[in-house]
């Protein structure tokens, strides 16, 4: 603890100090969104820089996306990074972020800095950041703290008045940064028009699919234990194997952090279909049922109106060593089983839970409260790029 403290510190100094001649730079009307989820823009950061450049085109907009690199090599070639991390954050008046940036909450930035975290994942599903320290799957508390992680955030997105106090524990934030109007990427989830050139996409790339069966979309969540993907692997062979093809077909789409690859399959088990072509939202468009298991893909799916089943074949061991913020066998509108025979069954037979819970879920975690939440965060971007940003978003207990 005491050498990660020190780490901590040292590390601060020297970003700081380097920091500290960039901060030199004149401030510019210009909003960066940094990340480092991906490679490119995440579908929330794209809808919010189309709306920046094109109705407030007085602004300009920079993009830093960018994964740290596994290898040690990679790491190093990382430093770059962190110094167009620094130029941006000293340039900028707004800040947009997607996830955890150490540099954001490490450095101590200009006055007039506003950082907004708008977090990857949609709803307060399972438990993170500081919720989780010191646990299995978490950081140290004594890194979090060493490394301040979490600080200097302005305003923080939620999906939903329940999720706030989620958030505000997973961050260490108090409740009134919190804007609980939902994320740009509610937009896409529930407009018609997008979704039907999703479709035509989809089609286009799998003209298989559009067979008039009705599919399965099977989206697991990444197991970060050799024993856990293991077993993922078995009972996903194991699901793809039990599947009625005459009557389904079969999309499997893969975590992005585990291949990122979906299987597509549409008269048997031999024939496969592999693509990196499209996300899990994608498919939802051409989907009939959603079989998921821990990922907060109920959300989207929930948003999208499709039924949920929630194939638990290892909930007990999973919940006990993750945890969740909401009452997974009881809060969340979907149907569960543990083997694949069960969740096939459930699908065969059309059983759904009553509407009047999946109504109720919406409200609380996915309130979609305006006809575009992208408009809405361009006029609090723009209200925070002139100084006059009133709270008027805030989440009020």
């Amino acid at each position: 603890r005491i050498m990660i403290n020190l780490l901590g510190r040292i590390f601060g100094v020297l970003m700081n100090l380097v920091y500290s001649f960039f901060k030199l730079n004149k401030t510019k009307n210009q909003v960066a969104f940094i990340s480092r989820q991906s490679e490119n823009p995440s579908l929330d950061f794209q809808y919010l820089i189309d709306e920046i450049q094109t109705n407030y085109p007085q602004y300009e907009v920079v993009v830093l996306c960018k994964m740290i690199p596994a290898s040690f090599g990679g790491k190093i070639k990382y430093v770059g990074e962190m110094f167009r991390q620094m130029k941006a954050l000293s340039q900028s008046k707004v800040v947009v972020l997607d996830g955890y940036c150490i540099l954001a909450s490490v450095l101590n930035h200009k006055k007039d800095l506003k950082i907004i975290q708008i977090w990857h994942a949609l709803g307060a599903f399972k438990r993170f950041g500081k919720s989780v320290l010191d646990m299995p799957g978490g950081k140290s508390s004594a890194t979090a703290n060493a490394f301040k992680m979490h600080r200097n955030y302005d305003l923080i997105a939620t999906s939903g008045d329940k999720c706030v106090p989620f958030f505000a524990e997973a961050f260490g934030q108090p409740e009134e940064k919190f804007i609980p109007i939902g994320i740009p990427r509610m937009d896409y989830l529930t407009d018609s028009g997008k979704n039907a050139k999703v479709v035509q996409n989809v089609y286009s790339v799998y003209p298989e699919l559009d067979n008039g069966k009705k599919t399965i979309l099977y989206v697991p969540t990444f197991r970060d234990k050799p024993e856990d993907i293991e077993a993922l692997h078995k009972m996903t062979a194991d699901f793809v194997s039990k599947v009625d093809y005459s009557k389904y077909n079969l999309v499997v789409k893969h975590h992005v952090v585990d291949t990122n690859f979906a299987e597509v399959y549409i008269d048997s088990i031999q024939n496969v279909l592999h693509g990196e072509h499209f996300s899990g939202m994608d498919f939802m468009c051409v989907s009939d049922f959603v079989v998921t298991d821990y990922s907060s893909v109920i959300y989207e799916a929930v948003l999208k109106n499709l039924p949920i089943y929630i194939f638990c074949f290892d909930g007990e061991r999973y919940l006990d060593e993750r945890g969740f913020y909401i009452d997974f066998w009881h809060d969340i509108p979907a149907v569960y089983g543990k083997t694949s025979e069960e969740i096939l069954s459930l699908i065969d037979s059309n059983t759904t839970v009553e509407d009047k819970k999946i109504a109720q879920f919406k409200t609380d975690y996915v309130n979609k409260k305006f006809d575009s939440i992208t408009h809405i965060y361009g006029e609090i971007i723009d209200s925070l790029m002139r100084g006059e940003y009133d709270n008027k978003y805030n989440y009020k207990a």
